[in-house]
């Protein structure tokens, strides 16, 4: 009796872990819900407007909606232009003015990513 109730709990696991992962194959990794993330543009996307580049290393993107959520969320605001690099993790974001650190890890924090490292990057200015 105990062994069948012991299969059972066994058995009911594995199907919620299935169906889990089944979830995750269908709607991406990061739970969007099967809809893809639209890409906002910034208004001007001319390199040279933006004389400040930062790289900042960010950990729990997973997947191309993480990136298209982190580019997101500086497009949305004046004066940033950002691309994010999903295979090493990093973003370079390029603004107008100079930007305290701190905000830009504000930015990042705020749609549930964490941020290792930020360096200013005068090299691909």
């Amino acid at each position: 009796m105990a062994t069948a109730i012991i299969c059972m709990i066994l058995i009911i696991i594995c199907i919620f872990g299935v169906r889990s992962y089944m979830k995750k194959l269908s709607h991406g990794c990061c739970g969007s819900g099967g809809d893809s993330e639209v890409r906002i543009r910034p208004a001007d996307r001319d390199i040279s407007h933006y004389p400040f580049v930062y790289r900042i290393g960010i950990d729990g993107m997973t997947c191309q909606n993480c990136a298209v959520r982190i580019e997101n969320a500086f497009h949305e605001r004046e004066g940033f232009l950002a691309k994010v690099n999903l295979q090493h993790a990093w973003v370079i974001v390029r603004t107008r003015e100079n930007v305290q650190e701190e905000q830009l890890k504000q930015i990042i924090r705020e749609k549930g990513y964490y941020v290792r490292s930020v360096e200013t990057d005068q090299s691909k200015g």
